[in-house]
């Protein structure tokens, strides 16, 4: 009876070890390998462009991905503009000779070929799921290396329950480089919500034509899965820099200078230069923010112009600082009719100066205060006579 039991318990102790195999097996989640980035959004595109990108997941810190489809049914859901025919989903809109089986022909759907990923509301990256990283490569114009077989997985929503099986062919000619049949082959059991597409190359066709090659598929095979094959890898293609992008994301967040604090700022002189005109809030071209202070101060035949852009509190004028701390991150100088432009530094401050040596007239641009974006427009005085009297601002005081 001993015996029996302790068979009994070993019976579930090994049905409790194999159930709970198959569930962490079940609930692996794809993952990004040496991932470095943070935790990042991911949208699907849902009309080929990342304007109007749906929530559908998210990258955690240890680069696991974890997919969440339900926004963009609810998107899909209220706006049908969305929605094609499964012809037109699936691709075959260019076909010379095609055969379709369908048996649901009121069947509407939108397929999801791009994921973007997403820090602090922009674009940083897009996400690419391969059996190859080099597969990405294969979607290039004019290319003339061989394309990397193998296959990608993509996304298609459906309406309704459609069986949807076809087959395409293309004619593709050129003179004395190829002529073949281009084919591709539509396995499309659709369920009713979302689908996974597993998209494979099977075949190319390269050419060659004295110095001109070329690569181009030859046979293609589209058919749905139920779970994302194990041999899919998952790349991130990163753009942003990261430094700049936290500077914009701390700006944003920052508390904006008020009228009453310009006010009481406004120096009165610069150097031996009096104050003549101001003005609080000025319409700037191309500045998407008129958070700003605009000084004029005179003596003689000298002026200056001094424009200060508080770029807190606005995501677009944030952009405008980082642009401008970019574009005066390295030394470079080019020689004009006039004078010279050069980007350089000043004390510690990076600048950027255009400067009109027969007419002395200088423009220097920079960033100051971690916050400001600074533009001082002067007349018969030169650059580093300019930058002296800036020195003079107490721009410290500003807040």
């Amino acid at each position: 009876m001993h015996h029996f039991k302790s068979t009994i318990y070993l019976l579930f102790f090994c049905l409790a070890i194999q159930s709970c195999k198959a569930q962490q097996k079940a609930t692996t989640l794809p993952k990004i390998e040496n991932y470095t980035k943070g935790e990042l959004l991911i949208k699907a595109s849902l009309d080929g462009t990342t304007e109007n990108g749906v929530e559908v997941g998210k990258i955690t810190v240890d680069g696991t991905i974890h997919f969440n489809w339900q926004n963009a049914i609810v998107t899909i859901n209220e706006d049908n503009y969305y929605m094609y025919s499964i012809k037109k989903s699936a691709g075959m809109s260019f076909c010379n000779q095609k055969e379709i089986v369908q048996d649901n022909e009121n069947a509407k759907a939108v397929k999801i070929d791009m994921l973007s990923v997403y820090k602090y509301g922009q674009v940083v990256g897009s996400l690419f799921p391969a059996t190859q990283k080099e597969i990405e490569d294969n979607s290039g114009l004019n290319r003339s290396s061989s394309l990397v077989l193998g296959s990608t997985i993509s996304w298609i929503y459906s309406d309704s329950d459609v069986v949807f099986n076809a087959n395409c062919t293309v004619n593709q000619e050129r003179e004395n480089s190829y002529s073949f049949k281009e084919t591709t082959t539509y396995n499309l059991h659709l369920n009713k919500g979302w689908n996974i597409v597993q998209n494979t190359l099977l075949e190319k066709e390269d050419w060659k034509n004295n110095n001109d090659q070329g690569s181009l598929p030859k046979t293609i095979s589209k058919a749905i899965v139920r779970k994302i094959p194990p041999n899919i890898n998952w790349y991130l293609k990163y753009w942003a820099n990261d430094e700049l992008l936290e500077i914009e994301y701390q700006l944003a967040i920052q508390t904006p200078i008020t009228k009453q604090q310009y006010e009481n700022w406004l120096p009165k002189k610069l150097g031996k230069l009096k104050r003549t005109d101001y003005e609080i809030g000025k319409t700037i071209e191309r500045m998407p923010t008129i958070n700003n202070v605009y000084l004029l101060f005179e003596k003689g035949s000298k002026k200056i112009e001094l424009t200060i852009v508080d770029c807190a509190d606005n995501k677009d004028a944030a952009g405008v600082y980082t642009l401008m701390k970019d574009m005066a991150s390295r030394d470079w100088k080019d020689e004009t009719e006039t004078g010279y432009s050069t980007a350089t530094k000043m004390d510690d401050n990076r600048v950027m100066i255009d400067f009109n040596e027969k007419e002395v007239k200088t423009t220097l641009n920079y960033n100051a205060n971690e916050r400001f974006v600074i533009k001082a427009e002067a007349i018969d005085v030169t650059p580093d006579e300019l930058w002296n009297l800036l020195k003079e601002l107490n721009l410290k005081d500003l807040k």
